[in-house]
């Protein structure tokens, strides 16, 4: 499980070697929807560039395009 804060720690590492090309990226499985939102506000996601399927787990498989 990750968390919004291990997540924005890998998004700010892979910025320096990000394209200007979005593309999908998996951010794995959260469990909190609330980390999947404040990593999602923070890279300022549009509609259609997350997708989150809520498992019976509790898990929240994630992508993100950016």
């Amino acid at each position: 499980m990750v968390t919004a804060a291990e997540s924005l720690k890998l998004v700010n590492e892979c910025s320096a070697q990000r394209t200007a090309v979005k593309q999908w990226r998996w951010m794995g499985n959260y469990g909190s929807v609330y980390d999947v939102t404040t990593v999602a506000n923070r890279l300022g996601l549009v509609n259609g560039e997350l997708l989150v399927t809520p498992m019976a787990s509790g898990l929240l498989p994630t992508f993100m395009y950016y």
